[in-house]
């Protein structure tokens, strides 16, 4: 839990120096959220994805680095911030894994490369995609573990399946939204039970993203 809210200390941290901002209330101002909301978050230790990848785009800094302090920032003045890439036709895209102790620590590759052409075909956003390793086999047969799936993160009101964080962890779920206003997480293994998000205590539930595509081999 400790490294958890040093993680988002940092993000924050990083998020004050792109918005020129000193204080947390003020990035909770400007994300426009609560004057609480940076509070709340560095308690209980969720990182503001969907709020930093909304950030990197509108502000064009590097999400790699928003989130991990990884590379350059790519704000303006950083000499180094726009190296001539050996790949122009390529999108680099960040690289996580669902089952680090951390989330957010990135695994074996720093990144993938993918077509800037294929994104624009999906009408994908680079600056708000993600790569993400399964961990275990709660979505099997649909997601099976270690294999690895696109993660749009840009926000959605549909059902389907998410990238979320609740409990102690992050996890792939089926999302069904409920008449009540509740929220279903349910897994394609039947194996596991579903919860139930009251709708009281969404604000407990992060959705990271929807998954968009699985890589995966022809059998």
């Amino acid at each position: 839990m400790e490294q958890n809210k040093a993680f988002v200390t940092d993000i924050i941290d990083r998020m004050k120096t792109v918005l020129g901002v000193q204080q947390d209330k003020q990035v909770s101002e400007a994300l426009g959220g609560s004057r609480s909301f940076v509070s709340v978050i560095k308690n209980r230790g969720t990182p503001p994805y969907a709020e930093c990848v909304a950030l990197a785009a509108e502000r064009g800094v590097s999400l790699d680095w928003l989130i991990l302090g990884r590379g350059e920032s790519g704000l303006v003045g950083d000499v180094a911030a726009a190296p001539a890439s050996e790949f122009p036709h390529l999108v680099e895209l960040p690289f996580f894994d669902a089952g680090a102790p951390v989330w957010g620590e990135t695994i074996a590759a720093d990144s993938w490369r993918l077509p800037a052409q294929w994104l624009e075909l999906q009408r994908l956003s680079a600056g708000q995609v993600m790569v993400v390793r399964v961990a275990g086999d709660a979505m099997a047969p649909m997601l099976a573990e270690d294999e690895v799936v696109l993660v749009n993160c840009e926000q959605r009101a549909i059902d389907g399946v998410y990238l979320v964080r609740f409990g102690a962890g992050v996890h792939f779920r089926r999302i069904q939204h409920m008449a009540d206003g509740s929220l279903r997480l349910s897994c394609d293994n039947p194996a596991y039970a579903a919860d139930v998000v009251p709708a009281a205590d969404r604000d407990r539930l992060q959705i990271i993203g929807h998954c968009h595509s699985l890589v995966r081999s022809v059998q």
